[in-house]
Formats: structure tokens, C-alpha cells, sequence
């Protein structure tokens, strides 16, 4: 419009041709354009002076000279008539965003014109939500995924598992888990409450054939699962309202089902709730999975362990008192190399024990030598001799590793060091012991008078040559004196003040007599408490400690 024209003059007339190619221009935008003003009469209300094919879509209803408000789209009569400046509505399923713009004077009535422009946001707004789900859906699943990775334990995993999908997935979540065992274990779980944990007997799902196809994973859910689950045992007394949905947890070790309960008698949307429950299924089937395999192998380590970790002594043995102490070198496997044991009385009133040294550390020495073991177990079954008995298993072994040089794959050296012998009691309360030893350290004998000896006893390696010799020797222990048999680990312990001196056969014996009188586990203790302060946190080797002892002799009063 000219700057000059007087205001409140007419709009001049555009010569027809122009106002041909407006109207095309307007038709094939896809945008709505409406023109609103005052009407003629001066009644106050609002009419359409000018609106495109894509309002008249839009805005179904609109009309030119037809007042705004008749056509029933109350928002946009609200803008209109409050003059404001955009207006955001639904019309007929259909998410509407508009803009007003004020135009020139009518020049009909000198009021102000306003042209709005009307755009049809729904599939804009529809992708912005599903990118949103697609966000939240992305986020819960790492969530998840950290949640549930490395807790590598079963109740805990199944804990995580039903807390998580409460309130993400449903209000009201079941998680079960069925293994190879005769129990099914679940977890319920529900918004803003402590999960709820409890057993079922895997006899108890005979009644609900169903739902355990659906958690073998071998066919589809059968909506009837629903049906059967509603009545079994795992809702704390609360059955089910609402619509209950069973999606199956998949996993190579354990299988399940992931059970949510949503308020409405809807299933969760297709779109989004039921895809994303089975992704966090997969999930947790994997945790589950991982946990119950990590189970398995920690079982079988444990397994592993004991049969492998020195026995227990015996808790009572007639004419002869036992003390011990073990500490690997690997002290989180709890087993090493070295080795003792303390086996059943004779039928002669002999009580056989040992004490060894396998060369090598950690689980690998501590598997050969719950062989060597083995072995001493069954060549007891034809020699009893100490000495001859060394003999027959340094032959053993030695056949064994011919038998693994001729193989394909490399073995490690299968030799020890070892004392093995028999306590036998006396009338008197004194012990009797035959001690035969290869390789090993003498064992220390300690008198009542605080004397500490050296054993005469020595012989060479068991396992590494066919003509090995192996010497044996017979003490006898007074009433109250102890046999200390030990391994390598104690004199070559590297510690002291500089951190590089061996503990050493000198000071062992010191340790020893300062023990005079005391029982054989203290004995034991104490030389290990000292053995640990020389360490002084220091790496060392295996160290096995058994002590031998003749009851003291019984305490006579004065009047006796």
C-alpha cells in the first residue's frame, strides 16, 4: 500500500489478471490461509472474507461471508475474537497449529483485516512422540541392560528384573524362573513397594500347561496362559485386575516368563509396550542366564576346592593329639600345592599320615596333588611301608608322565616332595612314628625340655627318577612332645626387614622351642603367626604345617 494514500481509503482495485494468479497461488499452497475481519453490519462479529481450498479443508465449515464462530471450531473463534496472535487446536482428528498476521483496511469498513495461516502438524507432532518412545524405549533398555549386567546372582537378577518393569512396562509385574531343578522361583513387583519373592513346586504348572509351553519357549503364547496363571500361588493373596499379558524370557541356561498386568482389560500397546517387554525379556533372560551359569561353575568350583583343599583332621584320635595350619599362595583359590592329611586308624591301631609338596602354584598344583593323593589312597590298598609306598608312587608317577609325553599336548612336570609315615601309641603315652621321606624337609622334633632336632631322615624326588632312593627313620615321642612336619613355603619365605631374607630352618627352630609344652594346633598357629609377620604382606609360596604330638602326661597333685 502507498505510503501516501490518506487512511482509511479504499484498497485500490488490482487489475484482474493479478488477482487470477493470487487466487492460483493461494489454491496450491497446502497451507490453510483464512481472512477475518468485522462484518459489514457493525454487529461486532466475525466473518471469512477470503479462505484458500487447503482452509476449507482444514477448517471444514468456513465460508466466505459465513461468521467464524458458526462453523463450530470454538478455538479458533476464540483467537479470532480476542484478536491474539496464534492458536494451537485439534479439528476433526487433526492437530492444527495457526499464526495471525493483520493485513490493510477493509476497505469496505475500515476495519482491520487478519490473514491466517494454518498448518496441519499431525504426522510432525506423531513423529516427534514416536522418536520420543523411541528415545525412552533406547534409554530404559541401557538402563536395564547396566542394571542387570554382572550381578551374577540369581534372586538378586530376578529382583532387578521385576523392579525395573514396574511402572516402566506395567503397574504390576510377575517374573519367573524355571531351571533344571523341581522348583519354580518368581518375583512380584509392583509401583512404589518392595518386591515380593516366593517357590513354586514345578508340579504345581500341571495345572497350567499352558504357561509352562510359553516359558519352555517351544510355541507361541496361548492368551489361556493368562487365564491359568491368575491362579496360581505367586500374587501375595491379590489376584490379577486388568488385562495380564505373558511374554517369555528366552535364555540358554534358564527360561521363564515376564508377566505384566496393566489396568485397563487392553494388552500393552502394539506399537510400543508389547515389542519393548520383549526386548527387555531377551534381556533378562541373558542375566538370568549368565547368573544361574555363574552359579553352575561357582558350585563346581567350590566343589573343586574342597575335594582338593586339605581335609579336616580328625576330631579325636586315641593316643594322639593333631594341629594344622595351610595358607596358599593363591589365597583366593583356597588350594595350592602343598598338601597333608590325616587318614582313618588302622586295624593294627596305626594312624598313616602325610605331608607334601607338588611342584607348581594355584589350581594346577592343586590338582596334581589331589592325584598324588589319589593315588598314595590306592597304592595303601597293597604297601603299608612308608618307604616302600614312596617307591611304588614315585613309579606311578613316573608312568604317568609317559603316558602324557607320548600324547599331543604338553604337560607339566608331575614330581613332589613328600613325608609320609604312622603314628602308633604306646601304653606309656608315648608315640611312636615311622617317617620315610623324598625330597622333602626333615621334620623338627620338639623334646619337653624345649630341645628342637632334625629328623635324620632324607631321600630324593618323587616322580623324577626310576632309581630313587627314599629313607625312613623311627622316633619316639615322650609324653607331651611334638613332630613338626612342614613344607618348603615356611624356611623359604622371603620377608624381614630388608624384604629378601629367608625366613629359614634357624628361625623355625626358634619358633619351635619357644612352643615347648604348648598343644600341636598352637604350635601351629604360633609358627604361622610368625611366618606372617616376616611376610609382612608380601607375596609367598604354599605353606602346610602338621603337627604329631604325644598326649601330654596327666597332671598328679600333691597327695597323689
Amino acid at each position: 500500500m502507498d505510503s501516501t494514500m490518506p487512511a482509511g481509503a479504499p484498497l485500490p482495485t488490482p487489475p484482474s489478471g493479478i488477482r487470477s494468479l493470487t487466487s492460483r497461488v493461494l489454491e496450491g499452497l497446502s497451507e490453510a490461509v483464512v481472512v477475518t475481519g468485522a462484518a459489514p453490519s457493525g454487529s461486532g462479529r466475525r466473518i471469512v472474507h477470503a479462505i484458500n481450498p487447503a482452509g476449507q479443508r482444514l477448517l471444514p465449515g468456513l465460508a466466505v461471508g459465513a461468521p467464524v464462530e458458526d462453523a463450530g471450531h470454538d478455538a479458533f473463534a476464540a483467537v479470532v475474537r480476542d484478536g491474539d496472535e496464534g492458536f494451537e487446536a485439534e479439528v476433526a482428528g487433526r492437530a492444527l497449529v495457526g499464526r495471525g498476521q493483520l493485513l490493510a483496511d477493509d476497505p469496505r469498513t475500515g476495519d482491520l483485516l487478519t490473514c491466517w495461516y494454518v498448518r496441519d502438524v499431525t504426522e510432525e507432532q506423531r513423529g516427534s512422540r514416536s522418536l520420543h518412545r523411541a528415545q525412552a524405549r533406547a534409554q530404559f533398555l541401557a538402563e536395564a541392560g547396566r542394571a542387570l549386567h554382572g550381578v551374577l546372582n540369581v534372586g538378586r537378577t530376578l529382583r532387578t528384573a521385576a523392579s525395573l518393569a514396574a511402572g516402566a512396562l506395567a503397574p504390576r509385574v510377575v517374573v519367573l524362573l524355571a531351571d533344571s531343578s523341581d522348583t519354580v522361583r518368581w518375583v512380584g513387583a509392583e509401583v512404589g513397594t518392595r518386591p515380593v519373592s516366593g517357590e513354586l513346586a514345578r508340579s504345581e504348572l500341571r495345572s497350567a500347561p499352558r504357561l509352562a509351553e510359553a516359558m519352555s519357549g517351544d510355541a507361541p503364547v496361548d492368551p489361556w496362559a493368562a487365564v491359568e496363571l491368575a491362579e496360581l500361588p505367586v500374587w501375595s493373596g491379590v489376584p490379577p485386575s486388568g488385562h495380564v499379558t505373558v511374554v517369555p524370557v528366552p535364555g540358554t541356561v534358564v527360561r521363564g516368563a515376564l508377566v505384566l498386568v496393566t489396568e485397563t482389560e487392553l494388552p500393552p500397546d502394539v506399537e510400543d509396550g508389547l515389542p519393548l517387554a520383549q526386548e527387555y525379556a531377551v534381556r533378562v533372560g541373558t542375566a538370568l542366564s549368565a547368573a544361574a551359569l555363574y552359579r553352575e561353575q561357582a558350585h563346581l568350583g567350590e566343589l573343586l576346592q574342597a575335594s582338593l583343599a586339605p581335609p579336616p583332621l580328625p576330631e579325636a584320635v586315641e593316643g594322639l593329639v593333631l594341629g594344622s595350619a595351610y595358607r596358599p599362595a593363591r589365597e583366593s583359590l583356597r588350594v595350592g600345592g602343598d598338601f597333608y592329611e590325616i587318614l582313618p586308624v588302622t586295624a593294627t591301631g596305626e594312624t598313616p599320615f602325610l605331608l607334601g609338596d607338588v611342584c607348581g602354584k594355584g589350581i594346577e598344583a592343586a590338582v596334581l596333588s589331589g592325584r598324588v593323593r589319589q593315588s598314595l589312597h590306592a597304592l595303601r590298598l597293597v604297601e603299608r611301608d612308608p618307604a616302600a609306598l614312596l617307591a611304588l608312587l614315585n613309579a606311578a608317577l613316573l608312568d604317568a608322565a609317559d603316558l602324557d609325553a607320548a600324547g599331543a599336548v604338553p604337560v607339566m612336570p608331575r614330581f613332589a616332595t613328600m613325608v609320609l609315615g604312622e603314628a602308633r601309641p604306646a601304653p606309656d603315652g608315648s608315640l611312636r612314628l615311622r617317617l620315610a621321606t623324598g625330597g622333602h624337609p626333615p621334620p623338627y622334633l620338639l623334646r619337653a625340655d624345649g630341645t628342637v632336632e632334625e629328623t635324620p631322615v632324607s631321600g630324593t624326588l618323587v616322580g623324577a627318577l626310576r632309581d630313587g632312593e627314599f629313607g625312613d627313620a623311627e622316633v619316639l615321642l615322650a609324653p607331651g612332645e611334638t613332630c613338626l612336619l612342614y613344607s618348603d613355603g615356611v624356611t623359604e619365605a622371603r620377608g624381614g626387614p630388608r624384604g629378601v631374607d629367608f625366613f629359614g630352618e634357624e628361625r623355625l627352630a626358634d619358633a619351635l622351642a619357644g612352643c615347648a609344652g604348648a598343644p600341636a594346633q598352637v604350635v601351629c598357629e604360633r609358627v604361622l603367626q610368625l611366618l606372617s609377620a616376616w611376610l609382612g604382606g608380601r607375596d609367598h609360596d604354599d605353606v602346610a604345617l602338621l603337627a604329631l604330638q604325644a598326649p601330654p602326661a596327666p597332671h598328679r597333685g600333691d597327695g597323689a
